[in-house]
């Protein structure tokens, strides 16, 4: 066919396409909505019979997906120039549908609201998801896409105002959304999309337009219908601290990026176990599954359960505190507790400060200092760019020798992190048998996950032996933060759960073993009534009612009145404040700094690759030369009166701290 009679079936349809919407706009819109929903449903599950099925099976739910797309489209009609306004809401509803079916398949969750706020950290990992060809393609397409609307904007002409059809739209569309939500959200007992835990599980059961608005707007948690003074003061006052040992163990936490046993696999067989010492510990230690927040991503959820004691499950759908509540809002925390007991408390994360903010939130959960990879010398990386875990037994043992007295050490690793389909030049399965047909690229995500699962579960070996050494009394508590990114489903699982990972707590000190499953936002609490710890209210009540029937009910009453409530466990004033965090534990210092030839070199203790020269406060472009060196090009030497400090800068080129100056001149 040729290219003019292209282009006269493509006027053709467009004239046809034009005068169906003067003549019958609400059909028009309706259709089209219809469309946009069933083309995002199919994206949404991979699988156009599942959406077909969802259609048929759950039709009010349909609806609700639908009618909150033709709301959108109805407002265009509106528009004199309403053609590129429903143009634009199309493609902007096409491109949210596109995009949430690409992300799921490098992670197992769905394209929510919350990813939008999170994407200067999202951003900075794009190389580790996409091939340099795909991120340039992505940027053709979103180019392309934004040349189109300006296109489409400036060819649309004008129409008369349609403002009473169109005034009838807009009403009937929001009449039939309102009709259809609320049967949707409220016909179904406890059967809502406030009741499901997960977002995995709430896009499947009610849609992506549905789910992904409701991201959109349910945010914190709902006030509980029986909050009041009373009621608080009565569940506080019914908390009692428990016996107390006069030990006072370092404690150290181990969150694991992706780490699981994969003997719980059913299509593969391990020729041999690549995580032996975490077996070992497993089979010695306290020891059970943990039920987590997320699954194949959401590293701070399980984070967030675990340092605060509060459970996601009362949050709005998909959120994540860390980017929402953490940002304005200082908590309680497990380092709160423990600080109150003497402790001194350090986060260590071989990862960027400010990925997912903690650079932040660290301060609002009361942190003492922060250790990310920024201030880490000699990291190693893996294939894909995540700095190996073998770096961090030295900076959990620098966090120990830092203060004489006892401390608590959250860490987190990274080196288990996906992406995993690395294709074939990483398909060497040794050390596994593939007992169901995989093509080669699968069979090389599992055995590249495997290579870093081994080197992990041989870092917990080193830190084990280091804290061995230390003539300190000295809990570890390891635990996964998700299943991997792996394609799993239930029925590739022995137990049959996507969110059950695992935990150990290992000691110096005889404890005894006590083997029980636990969900992360009560493991805190486990460590402290182990130990014979008082920690803070959650602790306790976690520790003392979890057996109650009130025990969901009043566990969401506490978390409302922490974060968004009157204070009343506290006395009616939040008693805590952010931390002033201190970025690492050894501070950069400047010991020599010399200029030759148009660049100026600086000598100094504890330099990094992330170490950025400034010269009066401005800062220049600077290159790592090597252990205790960097460099920066400079035409001119300094002047004598100037100041020279050195800068720790981020991945997204923010400052986390500033050495002490030194005056050129001496």
């Amino acid at each position: 066919m040729s290219e003019k009679s292209l282009k006269t079936i493509s006027s053709k349809m467009a004239l046809k396409a034009s005068s169906a919407l003067e003549k019958h706009p609400l059909l028009f819109i309706l259709v089209l909505s219809f469309a946009i929903t069933l083309i995002n449903e199919i994206l949404g599950r991979h699988s156009a019979i599942g959406a077909v099925f969802f259609l048929f099976n759950y039709p009010l739910r349909f609806a609700a997906n639908m009618f909150i797309v033709m709301l959108a489209l109805s407002v265009s009609l509106l528009f004199k120039k309403r053609v590129f306004f429903i143009f634009f809401f199309s493609l902007l509803w096409l491109g949210l549908g596109i995009t949430n079916g690409v992300v799921q398949f490098f992670r197992i969750a769905p394209f929510g609201f919350i990813d939008i706020t999170l994407l200067p950290s999202i951003i900075t990992i794009f190389g580790v998801y996409l091939k340099p060809w795909q991120i340039v393609l992505v940027v053709i397409a979103v180019l392309l896409a934004l040349f189109f609307i300006v296109l489409v904007f400036i060819k649309t002409v004008k129409r008369a105002a349609i403002y009473k059809k169109a005034g009838i739209s807009v009403l009937i569309t929001a009449v039939c959304l309102a009709c259809s939500f609320g049967i949707t959200f409220f016909g179904h007992g406890n059967d809502n999309i406030e009741a499901i835990a997960n977002i995995v599980e709430a896009y499947r059961q009610y849609g992506f337009s549905y789910s992904f608005m409701t991201g959109a707007f349910d945010r914190g948690i709902t006030r509980p219908d029986f909050y009041s003074r009373d009621a608080v003061v009565r569940l506080v006052s019914s908390l009692k601290d428990s016996p107390e040992t006069n030990v006072r163990p370092n404690i150290i936490m181990v969150q694991l990026e992706s780490f699981f046993d994969p003997s719980y696999l059913e299509n593969i067989e391990l020729n041999e176990n690549p995580i032996p010492v975490f077996t070992s510990l497993r089979d010695n230690y306290s020891s059970g599954f943990l039920t987590v927040p997320s699954v194949g991503a959401g590293t701070v959820n399980t984070e967030f359960e675990v340092l605060t004691g509060m459970s996601l499950d009362y949050f709005g759908l998909g959120e994540y505190p860390y980017s929402t509540v953490l940002r304005e809002e200082a908590c309680c925390s497990a380092a709160r507790d423990l600080r109150a007991l003497g402790y001194t408390a350090h986060a260590v994360h071989n990862n960027s400060a400010t990925f997912y903010d903690r650079n932040i939130v660290f301060a609002q959960l009361g942190f003492d200092d922060f250790i990310s990879i920024e201030y880490m010398e000699d990291v190693e990386y893996n294939p894909i760019g995540w700095a190996k875990d073998s770096i961090l037994t030295n900076e959990i043992s620098e966090a120990l020798d830092s203060t004489p007295g006892r401390d608590f050490v959250f860490t987190v690793t990274v080196q288990g992190h996906g992406k995993y389909d690395l294709g074939e030049d990483f398909a060497n399965t040794d050390g596994i048998t593939i007992t169901e047909d995989e093509d080669e690229d699968e069979a090389g995500a599992i055995a590249y996950y495997l290579s870093q699962l081994r080197e992990t579960d041989e870092f917990i070996g080193s830190l084990v032996s280091a804290l061995s050494r230390r003539a300190e009394p000295t809990v570890l508590v390891l635990y996964g933060d998700h299943l991997p990114n792996l394609d799993i489903s239930p029925d590739d699982l022995q137990s049959g759960d996507l969110y059950a990972t695992e935990y150990v707590i290992w000691d110096n000190m005889n404890l005894p073993e006590e083997d029980r499953d636990l969900s992360s936002f009560r493991l805190t609490a486990e460590v402290f009534k182990k130990l014979g710890l008082n920690g803070g209210i959650l602790s306790k009540y976690h520790s003392t009612q979890a057996e109650k029937s009130y025990y969901d009910d009043g566990l969401k009453l506490l978390q409302y009145d922490m974060l968004y409530g009157k204070y009343y466990c506290y006395g009616g004033a939040n008693p805590y404040r952010a931390s002033p965090l201190t970025m690492g534990v050894t501070p950069i210092v400047i010991t020599d700094a010399g200029w030759a030839e148009g660049r100026l070199t600086v000598f100094g203790a504890h330099l990094t690759p992330f170490s950025r020269i400034a010269v009066n406060g401005n800062e220049l472009d600077t290159e790592f030369e090597g252990k205790g060196i960097i460099s920066a090009e400079l035409k001119a030497p300094p002047d004598e009166k100037d100041i020279i400090t050195v800068r720790q800068v981020s991945s997204t080129s923010e400052i986390l701290s500033e050495s002490v100056g030194m005056h050129w001149g001496g």
